[in-house]
């Protein structure tokens, strides 16, 4: 070998990089995943007329205003809560298989969830009977409440001591907002009631659920509160905790804790690439996901992730792909496990009531779309190219401007 005394040494060779961009999993290219995941957020259809989504809010406000004066029940003064998505986007927590599926393009052109309170509960010394329901659930009283409002609802009551029907509040205010709607069809989607209005030449629907709004915030949730969140720093507690609702549940007289208002200003913080990698999970996994499994699962999984990861991490651009195939990797841990803690209420399990068959199915569908990520964005990205060019063909053949539009 030849000396190279004297001489400077040849320089060492660059160590082989490793193929980070690979999924190690389905050998997908991470970079592809990115640009799938951007496409699809540009291509899904959206409405940019505010003030069409003002005609279309004020339409359904005049709405639930009849439905005050033809029955009397809801509140005078009322508060709403106005989401953006609708429940098939995972705003509320419900069961996938109460909600016909509409999709966007073909039945509406954008989406909300409306929150309607029905009766003031504002200081009235409400306290959640929890101890005869299933977890995350309560028995609600009106015997706290005063003799007008118990003879008010008494026909939503079931039971000796006043209890307030969810099934029957539910059914109720369908059968309300059905009447009073008239020339607008609304349909019965489990405990929401589904209203599509048209605003120009725009179909926006309204899946609108009856609550029960109470101030601070319960005390089984209490221990949640004195822990740290990733929310430290940037929400305020008041913002965080201020209230809740009981939104009803599949469990018949029974009312589920719901925590909307607080995850409103929890959404508002989310880094994007995250919000990006949620919307695309929601996307590929829409077609399988049914029999009590939802986007809402996937975004406590999004919400569970900001706990243990930097948001440094979750808000860079290039991660939005690895957020993605976490988000299946954790929705397939928790089917195995038959576990997944609510965000707020870590000691309720909300797979708990999922048989064992369900979960099996569901994990299937999971390790199927995890197997090929790739091709199954490139579904959704077609799927909303297609829904794009409904929205448009709608818009091409739409008539002049109606006030309301059915489903």
């Amino acid at each position: 070998m030849a000396s190279h005394s004297g001489e400077h040494p040849p320089p060492k060779p660059a160590p082989a990089k490793p193929l980070t961009d690979l999924d190690f999993r389905s050998g997908a290219r991470i970079e592809e995943l990115n640009q799938l995941i951007q496409e699809y957020e540009a291509r899904n259809p959206s409405v940019r007329d505010l003030s069409k989504l003002h005609q279309a809010k004020d339409a359904i406000f005049s709405l639930l205003g009849q439905v005050q004066k033809s029955d009397g029940k809801l509140p005078l003064v009322n508060r709403y809560l106005i989401l953006s998505g609708g429940a098939q986007q995972g705003t509320v927590s419900l069961d996938p298989g109460t909600l016909r599926p509409l999709s966007l393009g073909g039945d509406y052109d954008v989406d909300f969830t409306l929150l309607v309170p029905i009766l003031d509960a504002a200081g009235v010394p409400v306290t959640l009977d929890m101890k005869q329901s299933l977890p995350g659930h309560t028995h609600f009283s009106l015997r706290p409440f005063d003799a007008e409002t118990v003879h008010r609802w008494a026909d939503c009551c079931s039971g000796d001591e006043a209890f307030l029907s969810a099934q029957l509040v539910s059914d109720w205010f369908f059968r309300c907002v059905a009447t009073a709607a008239k020339d607008v069809r609304v349909e019965h989607r489990g405990s929401v009631a589904s209203v599509v209005v048209s605003a120009g030449p725009y179909r926006v629907l309204y899946d609108i659920v009856p609550v029960v709004a109470l101030k601070g915030w319960p005390e089984v949730g209490e221990p949640w509160l004195g822990q740290a969140h990733f929310w430290d720093g940037k929400l305020k507690d008041e913002e965080v905790a201020s209230g809740f609702y009981l939104a009803p549940s599949l469990s018949g007289a029974d009312w589920r804790l719901a925590f909307s208002a607080s995850e409103l200003h929890l959404r508002k913080i989310l880094p994007l690439p995250l919000v990006h990698a949620f919307q695309a999970a929601m996307a590929v996994l829409c077609a399988g996901l049914s029999g009590g499994l939802g986007p809402y699962h996937l975004f406590t999984l999004a919400l569970w992730s900001c706990e243990r990861l930097p948001a440094s991490y979750l808000g860079r651009e290039e991660n939005a792909a690895h957020a993605l195939l976490g988000l299946l990797d954790d929705l397939s841990a928790s089917l195995a496990h038959r576990h997944l803690p609510n965000y707020f209420l870590p000691q309720w399990n909300i797979l708990e009531g999922l048989s064992q068959r369900a979960m099996a199915h569901l994990a299937q569908e999971v390790a199927r779309v995890r197997a090929d990520p790739s091709r199954h964005l490139r579904r959704a990205v077609e799927g909303a190219k297609e829904a794009k060019r409904l929205a448009k063909a709608f818009r091409n053949q739409s008539p002049a401007p109606t006030v309301s539009q059915t489903l």
